[in-house]
Order: structure tokens, then C-alpha cells, then sequence
């Protein structure tokens, strides 16, 4: 299955084009960013989702043991019918316990309706880089964070596609519609 995962290489902010760093260090919910560059609608695809084994550098970020399992989610993020970012979401067994059970049952919700959410996760530290998706000839810019919430901590990776960059800048917003997040468009 290695071969149908993200690859992430981390790589330092400074490489990315001034307008892609501003999205891509958004610190708020990605969901809510996305949602207001949208003119015809978001929503989730998932890709695929179960238990599996994460890839050896994600184990490491994690703290995981090797050879253990994990719920591993893909989604593509997609804004007026064109994917513009996707991402991979590796959570440890543990964390699937009480109410973050819920989180193997999101189906086409996001994720950030669950880490942004009444009982909000805490963000790490973002590390910036490159992916390559599955059925991707190259690299993109991407991000990995973690989230904790007590004992639990996720990891998520986003990988940016090209489509979101020639939308956001055929895009003539001065305001971005949502009010809790800093980020203003391009």
C-alpha cells in the first residue's frame, strides 16, 4: 500500500510564493478558509479510510510503535467541483476512544468540524513541505500538524493542488467571509 499513499518531505517556508504562504500557514480551520473561496460550493470526497499501518515517518511523529495500526483517513477537499487540496489523517487507536470515537465515522463531513468544533483540539507547530499525492506526477506545497486533546494527538497532512491557487487568484475578494479566521484573501 505504500504506494497509494502522500509522501511528505519537509521543506522551510521561505520556498513557497508569498501568496501560497499566506494559505498555507492559515492557522483556523483550512474548512472554513476553503468554504470562503468557494462561488459554487465545498465538500469532502473520501478517498479511502479504515485501519492500516502509517507510514514509518508518521509512526514517528506520533509516537507509535512499529507495526501498529492506526484509522487513516484520505479525503480530497474539493471547492466548485475541482479538488484542491488533499489530505491524509493518521489517528492512533487510542485516540479513538469516548467521544473521539466519533471520529471513524466523519464520512463526507471535514475534520475540522471535529478539531474546530465545540470541544476544540489544540494545534502544534506546522511543519511546511511538499507531497505527492497518489495519481500525482509531482510534488505540491503541503503542511503536517499535529492536533491534541488530552492524551490523544492526530496528525494531519494537507498537500495543496494546483487548481486552488488559479482559483484563489481569479478571485477578486478583498474580505474574507468568516469572521474567526485572520487570514484575509489575496
Amino acid at each position: 500500500m505504500e504506494g497509494t499513499t502522500m509522501g511528505f518531505r519537509p521543506r522551510p517556508w521561505h520556498w513557497l510564493p508569498r501568496d501560497q504562504r499566506r494559505v498555507v500557514r492559515h492557522r483556523g480551520s483550512l474548512t472554513r478558509l476553503l468554504r470562503g473561496f468557494t462561488r459554487h460550493g465545498f465538500r469532502v470526497r473520501v478517498l479511502r479510510e479504515g485501519y492500516r499501518l502509517p507510514k514509518a515517518d508518521e509512526a514517528r511523529e506520533l509516537g507509535l510503535p512499529a507495526r501498529q495500526k492506526a484509522w487513516i483517513r484520505e479525503v480530497q477537499l474539493i471547492g466548485d467541483d475541482t479538488p484542491w487540496v488533499q489530505a491524509r489523517t493518521v489517528i492512533p487507536l487510542h485516540c479513538l476512544e469516548g467521544p473521539n470515537r466519533r471520529l471513524r465515522h466523519l464520512g463526507n463531513r471535514p475534520l475540522g468540524s471535529a478539531l474546530f468544533g465545540r470541544h476544540p483540539w489544540s494545534r502544534e507547530a506546522f511543519t511546511c513541505g511538499q507531497a505527492q499525492p497518489p495519481g500525482h506526477a509531482t510534488q505540491y506545497p503541503a503542511r503536517r500538524s499535529r492536533f491534541r486533546r488530552g492524551q490523544g494527538t492526530l496528525l494531519v497532512t494537507e498537500c495543496f493542488l494546483p487548481p486552488l491557487w488559479d482559483d484563489i487568484r481569479d478571485q477578486a475578494v478583498r474580505r474574507h467571509p468568516t469572521h474567526g479566521d485572520s487570514l484575509r484573501p489575496l
